[in-house]
């Protein structure tokens, strides 16, 4: 299994999909720093902003 990329935060988050799945669950990643998450992690995303993202809560409701 293909580790998901972590990296320090900027202060920059923009959590969106991207093409690649993971064991059959779509991976998001940060476009501030490149960090992935899937939906079994057991953190969730926010944005710069403090907001959680439409696509990262649609992955939330189906943990």
């Amino acid at each position: 299994m293909t580790e998901l990329a972590a990296h320090p935060c900027r202060s920059l988050c923009s959590w969106h999909p991207t093409r690649v799945e993971r064991d059959g669950m779509p991976v998001l990643a940060c476009r501030g720093c490149g960090t992935q998450w899937v939906r079994t992690e057991p953190w969730t995303p926010i944005d710069h902003t403090g907001h959680i993202p439409d696509a990262v809560r649609a992955e939330v409701a189906r943990r």
